[in-house]
Parts: C-alpha cells; structure tokens; sequence
C-alpha cells in the first residue's frame, strides 16, 4: 500500500524536457492539466508528440491519480499504455510524447519477491502478473538513477570494443562475452535471423537451451525479461526446458535496431548462482541495442565488400567472355571471297549469347549463332562449353546436321543444370556460294541481297540442344548469288521492347534490312545495334543481342 498523500507535505513531479532540462513541480493543488495548449497549468508548446491537452494529475482523498485526455500518442506509466484513470506510486514513471516524468511522494515499496521486468521500444498490450515496465529510452534518460558504477564501466567497455571492425563471427563472440561478464551470468546464447530462420550465432556455457517460449515474447513483443525465479513463475514453471535445467535467474533482451528486431540475448544462471536485478536488465537492455546496430553495421560492411567482389569478378567474366568470342574484325582480310562481321550486346555484364567463325579448310568457312537460356554468369558458362564442342566437332563431322547430333548428345549427357541452347550452325563453300546448314530451334536466318530483297532461310529445324539424347538433326542447303548475303541473328533483337512496351519484332528488323542490305556487313551488323537502342529509348535490356552477317562476294 502506498503512503497516503497526507503523509507526506508535499509531492513532486519531476520532468524532464528533451534537452536535458529538468523541472521540479511541486504539486500543491488538487488538478494540473499538461499539454500544448497555453490553457493548461504545465504548458510545453514545442515537445514533440504531445497534444493540445494531454493528461491530468489530480488529488482525489490520499491518492494522486492520473488520466490521459484522448491523446493522440497517448500516456505511459512505467511503460504501459493507460486506458483509465491510475493511481501513482511512488517513483512512478510517466511519459507523455517526448516528455519523461518521475512521480515522487515517500519511499518506494519494496518489490515482490517474484518480478518480472519487461523494457519494450514501442509498448503494447500491458503484461500481466506481478511485473513492472518501462520504456527503453526512460532506462537512458535515468542513467544517473539506476545506473551502478560497475555497469556504467560495463557500457564504456562495451562501446569501446564493439566500436572496432571486425568480421561478423567474432563480433558474435565478442557480444556474447561482454553480455555474461556484464551481468556475471553462467552462461548465454545468441540468436540473430538469417533470413526469416532464427539461427544461433554465439553461446557460451554447456547444456544451454532457450525457453520457446522466453524467445518467442522477447522477439515478437520487442520486450525485454528479467525473471527472477523461472521455477516459481506461473508462465514459465511449467516449461519442460526450465524444469530439466533447474533454471533460476533469467535474462532475455531483443537485439533491436531502430526498424527491427534481428535477434535475442539470453542469459541465465541455474540453481541461482546469481539473481539478476533491475539494473543488470536496463544495462543489457541498452548494450542489446547498441550490439544490435553494429551487427547492421558489420553486415552492410560485408555485404557492400561481397558486391564490390562480385562486381569484380563480373568485369574478369566479362573480359573472359569477350577473348572467348572472336573480335578481330575483318576476321579474315586476305580473302576476298566474302566479307563477314559479328557483334553482341549482354543483358548483363556477360550474357549467354554466342557466335563463332573458322576455317574449316582453304575452301569452306564455318559459321554459327547460339543463344543459351537464361543470363548471367551460368550461362555464359554454358555458352563456353557449347562453343568449345563445336570447335572440337566441327573438324571431323561431314556435315552440320551430324555436328549438331554430337553436340547434343554431349551437352545432354552431363546437364544437370536443365540448361538449353538454340543453335544455328552453317557451312559456306567459299568457290561456289552454297551454305549447308543445320538449325537446333533457332530464329530463321535472312538471306538479303545488294537491292534491299530478302527472304527467310527456310528449313525443317530441330530440338534445341542440351535437354534430350538420341535426337536426329537435318541438314538443309541454299545458294548465294554473288552479292548476296546471310543474317543471322538471336531472339534478342525481334524481342528487344521500348518504354511503351512494344516488341522489335521481324517486321522492323525486315524494315532495316530493307533499307540498309546494301550497306558493308560491318555498317550493317553495328548500325542494327544503333537502331535497336534508338528503339529502346533507354528501357531496359532483358535479353542479349547477337547479329552475324555474312555476305558472298564470288
């Protein structure tokens, strides 16, 4: 029972202002009324959070009552939420906005021999039981009150070590040790989230397990707990981990950070090898946070070095992609017989597209256009092993439906990933103008000549490469007329879209080609790529862009 008012001359309120000033009221009437309004007896027009009329404190017979007045942020007392008018204690702790107050009138009462202590950031429903709250940021602003010397050391530790850089799996360890030498605990552990999974990052001290239940009102609550006696606690008594362990003492806080909770402290010492106190939960409470933000820290930190890498090794995949491809352009400039140009935009900094040329022999020029599906790095890879097999095929097979069966059948018998390429795959006898070909589930060709006339390369086609065995591929012939030439090119271009969402299409590409198919294929090849980005108007790129042409000079 609290001391009645006649027992003491007269009770104060103290107030702190943000800022740091303090105001002592001496409340020696029976009503004040707090807010922003200048009606009110205690008046604070610039305190954030705070409404024209607030609360009232009133004397009703020895008690001092206080009432919140339909606040938009509304009152707190010891860190809950207020409802209906309650009586105030001594040392009671009121906030209103950005206001923190101390009721004072006698002596505190004694605490129950039982209590459980939550400190939440952001208060919800009141907890129940014999237990006390307060906000986090009352526990700052109290410093000078419930602060002890050797927690304040704690904390200037704590500050120090966990200022440094280090990597995460030791900034884990070195919190957990700062935690139990901080409070003198047996022994603790770590969770923090990986993902949407809580995973332990550090413990300390054998045969530890956390109280589902501890864990999940401390994460989903955003609270801290301090319980004195887990064995005579009515919520927690029952709990298999707590009786099996014979755990006493306990302490739980969120690893919070100014957005989120990214994990838990606990912390407990069985057979009460040591009671934790008030003060041991407000000094974790405050460390929990502050490990917390260098936790973020310490991830934005590796996060930021694992992009800057993987950005690097983007750039040396790039570079290798780019030696991979040929890029000497004209590739053959002592032969006359033809003339031939190649060019490739990736999605991304490497992409899955290919073309390759060489001479089979003095008299028959191989060419090739593949698209790998999906992008990146996987299949750029993909694209690297395709072309090294039609290197290695295409010497010793008679033609290019037989080169594209092998090539399939080696693609197919070690694809674990589900990968697949369309291929088009040609053979051009430089004396005569006629192309052999094969095509594996790729785009038509163009075949255009000098005066802008064009036609598609026709074929019966195949399955595409990479996903089944046993599979048959047709070879297929046409013959160029001098001057006439071959377009070879991926779903990239008919595919590439504007910022109104419209599609290249074949009938630009055959627009294009119509007027430019008498251009050099090196004017023709690059200013398709030109034209293609004039077309995109800056929208995104979602696929890469190939275009090989080859002309047939005679």
């Amino acid at each position: 029972m609290a001391p009645s008012a006649s027992a003491i001359k007269t009770p104060e309120l103290s107030i702190r202002i943000p800022g740091g000033e303090t105001k002592v009221v001496k409340l020696n009437r029976d009503r004040y009324e707090l807010g922003r309004a200048e009606s009110n007896d205690l008046c604070f027009r610039d305190v954030a959070g705070l409404s024209r009329k607030h609360l009232a404190i009133e004397h009703q017979g020895s008690d001092w009552v206080i009432r919140d007045l339909g606040s938009t942020n509304g009152t707190l007392v010891n860190g809950t939420p207020i409802t209906a008018p309650q009586i105030l204690r001594p040392r009671d702790r009121v906030n209103a906005g950005d206001l923190a107050m101390v009721f004072s009138e006698g002596p505190a009462p004694a605490p129950a021999a039982q209590t459980v202590v939550f400190v939440e950031k952001a208060p919800t429903a009141p907890a129940e039981g014999s237990m006390v709250t307060a906000s986090l940021d009352n526990l700052l602003a109290e410093e000078g009150e419930s602060g002890v010397s050797g927690h304040n050391r704690a904390l200037i530790r704590a500050g120090r070590e966990l200022a440094g850089h280090m990597p995460l799996d030791k900034l884990f360890d070195l919190i957990m040790n700062l935690s139990i030498e901080a409070v003198g605990a047996s022994r603790g552990v770590l969770m923090t989230f990986e993902g949407d999974e809580l995973q332990i990052s550090a413990s300390k001290g054998a045969g530890i397990r956390i109280s589902s239940h501890v864990r999940d009102l401390v994460i989903n609550s955003k609270r801290s707990l301090l319980v004195h006696d887990a064995l005579q606690d009515q919520a927690l008594g029952a709990r298999m981990s707590i009786v099996q362990d014979q755990i006493r003492s306990m302490l739980a806080v969120p690893l919070q950070t100014e957005k989120r909770v990214i994990g838990l402290i606990y912390l407990d010492s069985p057979f009460l090898v040591r009671e934790f106190t008030k003060e041991d939960l407000s000094l974790l409470t405050v460390m929990g946070n502050i490990a917390a933000i260098r936790i973020e820290h310490a991830r934005l930190a590796e996060m930021d070095q694992a992009e800057k890498l993987r950005a690097q090794e983007m750039k040396h995949a790039a570079m290798i992609q780019r030696s991979i491809l040929p890029s000497n352009f004209p590739p053959f400039p002592d032969r006359g017989e033809f003339q031939l140009h190649a060019a490739m935009t990736p999605a991304r900094g490497v992409g899955g597209d290919l073309f390759d040329f060489f001479l089979l022999d003095n008299h028959h020029l191989a060419f090739a256009v593949g698209d790998v599906s999906g992008k990146g790095v996987p299949a750029a890879l993909f694209m690297a092993v395709t072309r090294t097999l039609l290197r290695a095929t295409a010497p010793h097979q008679t033609s290019p439906a037989e080169c594209m069966q092998y090539m399939n059948e080696s693609l197919a018998g070690q694809n674990a990933s589900g990968m697949f390429v369309t291929f088009f795959y040609g053979i051009l006898d430089t004396r005569t103008g006629e192309i052999q070909f094969a095509n594996a589930g790729h785009n038509l060709p163009y075949v255009f000549s000098s005066d802008g006339k064009f036609r598609t390369l026709d074929d019966k086609g195949g399955p595409v490469l990479g996903l089944f065995p046993n599979l048959t591929y047709e070879m297929a012939t046409t013959q160029l007329a001098p001057g006439e030439g071959v377009l070879v090119f991926t779903d990239g271009v008919t595919e590439a879209r504007n910022p109104t969402d419209e599609f290249f299409e074949e009938k630009r590409l055959e627009a294009y080609l119509l007027a430019h198919a008498g251009e050099p294929v090196e004017q023709l090849v690059d200013g398709l790529h030109r034209h293609m980005a004039e077309f995109a108007a800056g929208a995104p790129q979602a696929d890469d862009i190939t275009a090989l042409a080859l002309r047939y000079v005679g």
